[in-house]
């Protein structure tokens, strides 16, 4: 008759621990809650801050690429003997780069405006 008689298990010691734990007090987790707030309230200054230098830095290497670009292609170009030049005959030799080049200032020029206000939105304080 033993097998009907329901045996008592004994917890271990993660049991126990895990069943006498309460959930912490209210005014405890507000004040928690107020804390982290204020300091994640401090930090965000600093990240907007750091954002706003890094978005400048950003700016300016989107404004000088182009340039690094043109040069580096020119001077491996020139470093290998080879140049933009797809006629012929070497008297009406032209540098289809300069036309490239030409070509993509005027894109820049002709959508100056939307560039500049993409890249600078706020404007300028003169």
């Amino acid at each position: 008759m033993n097998w009907m008689r329901t045996t008592r298990r004994k917890q271990g010691w993660a049991e126990q621990t895990l069943s006498s734990i309460s959930a912490p007090p209210v005014p405890l987790v507000a004040v928690l809650a107020i804390v982290i707030f204020l300091l994640s309230l401090s930090q965000y200054s600093a990240y907007k801050e750091q954002m706003r230098y890094t978005m400048f830095s950003f700016k300016i290497l989107l404004f000088v690429a182009p340039v690094f670009v043109i040069v580096f292609l020119r001077s491996s170009l020139l470093s290998s003997g080879v140049w933009l030049n797809f006629c012929p005959s070497s008297q009406q030799a032209f540098p289809w780069g300069v036309a490239l080049l030409l070509l993509a200032l005027l894109l820049l020029l002709s959508y100056h405006s939307s560039f500049y206000s993409k890249c600078f939105p706020f404007g300028t304080s003169d």
